[in-house]
C-alpha cells in the first residue's frame, strides 16, 4: 500500500500529460479506493472520466473506480444544467435593476473552457458586483425568493466592510450564489499579506464572450490574475487541482500578454505568486508553460515537491492546517505573543455564524467553543496534519518573501 504523500503525487499525475508508471505498478485495491476518495473529495471525478473517455490517461484504472467517475459525470451534468439556468436568470433580474454581474472562475471554465461543461464542477456560482452595489444585489435576491444558506460571522452590511463576498445565498432552485465585491480577501481579513485590490478596474474591462452567453467575464488576463492570486494566495494551494486544469483551460482558450503580466505581478507584489502557479501547471499539466510564459523566477525543488500535499490536502483538516501555519508564522515573525494573540482572537469567535436574515440564532459561544477546540486539537494530532501545516507555513513565508521578513 503506497503512502498517502505517493497517492497524491499519482493522481495529480492522472490530470496531467502522463501518469508516474512506477508508482501504478505498484497500487493496490485499497490504493485505488483512496485514490477515488481524494479525487471525490477535490472534485476530480468528472474531468477524470472525460479524460478516460477521451483516451488521455495511459494507465489501466480498476471497473469500479470508472464506475464512480462515470457516476460523478453524470451527476455533475444535471447540476451544471440547473446552474447555468440559474445564472442566467439572476444575470437578467439583476440587469433590469440596473446592475451588471460578472461571473467568476467555475462558470465561465465550465461553460467556455472545458471539453465539457460536465466535467467542471462548482460548490457554487460567484458574481462579481462591485462595491456599491453589493447590498442592492442582495436585497434584490432576497425579494425573489433567495434565502441566506447558514447564519454567517457578520451582517451584509458588516461584510461589506471585511469580508470578500456577502453571506450566501441559495435560489429557490436550490443552486448557491455567492455575491463578491472584492475578487480577493484584505490583508486585514486574511491574516496574511494580500495585493491592493484591482476589482473596479477589472469590473469595468468585463464583457460577454459570444453572442450566445449575455453574462459577462472578466478580461483573459483579468481572470489570470485572479485565479492566480486565489489559488497561490488566498488559499496557499489547498484549494487543489482544480485551479491547475482551469489555468491550463483559459490559457488554450486564451493569448495572454505575459510581458505585461510579468510586470503588473511585479508592481502589484504577486510575481512569486503567478511563478509558483505557473511552475505547478507547467510540471502537472501543461509542460512548456514556463517557457512560453517567459517565467523570470525559478523555484527550489524542495518548495515545489510540498504542492501534491498542499493542493490534495484533506479538506476536513482544511482550517487545522490554516491556524497551524498561521501560528507558525506568528511565532517566526512576533514570538510568542504573535502566537497568544492569534489564539485570543480565534478563541473570540469571531468567524462564528451568528447572523441570518429574518432568523433567530441561537447557541452560546461557549459550546461554540468547546466544539471547536476539540474539533481542533482532534486534527492537530495528526501526523499528515501537522506535515501540511509545516509545507503551508514554509510557502506563506516564501509567497511574502522579504514582507515576511
Amino acid at each position: 500500500m503506497l503512502r498517502l504523500p505517493e497517492l497524491r503525487r499519482f493522481l495529480l499525475g492522472l490530470i496531467g500529460p502522463r501518469a508516474d508508471a512506477g508508482l501504478a505498478e505498484r497500487l493496490t485495491e485499497a490504493d485505488w479506493q483512496r485514490i477515488d476518495i481524494i479525487a471525490a473529495q477535490h472534485r476530480l471525478s468528472p474531468h477524470l472520466h472525460g479524460r478516460l473517455e477521451r483516451g488521455e490517461l495511459d494507465c489501466a484504472v480498476p471497473p469500479d473506480t470508472r464506475a464512480g467517475w462515470q457516476k460523478a459525470h453524470r451527476a455533475n451534468a444535471l447540476a451544471v444544467l440547473s446552474q447555468r439556468r440559474a445564472l442566467l436568470e439572476v444575470d437578467a433580474l439583476l440587469r433590469k435593476r440596473g446592475i451588471t454581474p460578472v461571473a467568476l472562475k467555475g462558470a465561465w471554465c465550465a461553460w467556455h473552457a472545458y471539453p465539457a461543461a460536465s466535467e467542471r464542477p462548482m460548490r457554487d456560482i460567484d458574481l462579481l458586483v462591485g462595491h456599491d452595489r453589493a447590498l442592492d444585489a442582495f436585497a434584490i435576491l432576497l425579494e425573489n425568493g433567495f434565502r441566506q444558506e447558514a447564519a454567517s460571522a457578520r451582517t451584509p452590511e458588516a461584510s461589506l466592510a471585511h469580508d470578500k463576498h456577502l453571506p450566501p445565498l441559495v435560489s429557490p432552485e436550490g443552486v448557491r450564489f455567492e455575491l463578491h465585491m472584492r475578487l480577493w480577501e484584505r490583508p486585514e481579513a486574511i491574516g496574511w499579506w494580500m495585493p491592493e485590490g484591482e476589482d473596479a478596474a477589472m469590473l469595468s474591462r468585463a464583457t460577454p464572450v459570444d453572442v450566445d452567453d449575455p453574462v459577462h467575464y472578466l478580461a483573459p488576463d483579468d481572470m489570470l490574475v485572479h485565479f492566480t492570486i486565489h489559488a497561490a494566495l488566498s488559499n496557499r494551494l489547498n484549494g487543489g487541482p482544480l485551479g491547475l486544469i482551469d489555468i491550463d483551460a483559459l490559457l488554450a482558450r486564451s493569448a495572454i500578454d505575459w510581458d505585461a503580466t510579468w510586470d503588473r505581478g511585479r508592481s502589484g507584489g504577486w510575481d512569486r505568486a503567478l511563478a509558483l502557479i505557473l511552475h505547478c501547471v507547467d510540471r502537472w499539466r501543461r509542460p512548456g508553460l514556463l517557457e512560453e510564459s517567459g517565467c523570470p523566477l525559478a523555484i527550489d525543488e524542495s518548495l515545489l515537491g510540498m504542492a501534491p500535499d498542499l493542493l490534495l490536502q484533506d479538506l476536513g483538516q482544511t482550517k487545522t492546517v490554516g491556524l497551524l501555519a498561521t501560528l507558525r508564522g506568528a511565532l517566526a515573525r512576533d514570538g510568542m505573543s504573535g502566537v497568544l494573540a492569534q489564539l485570543s482572537d480565534r478563541a473570540r469567535g469571531g468567524d462564528r455564524g451568528r447572523f441570518m436574515e429574518d432568523a433567530d440564532i441561537a447557541g452560546a459561544h461557549s459550546s461554540w467553543a468547546v466544539e471547536r477546540l476539540i474539533g481542533t486539537v482532534r486534527s492537530a494530532v495528526a501526523r499528515d496534519t501537522r506535515r501540511v501545516a509545516g509545507h503551508s507555513a514554509r510557502l506563506g513565508c516564501w509567497l511574502e518573501g522579504e514582507r515576511s521578513s
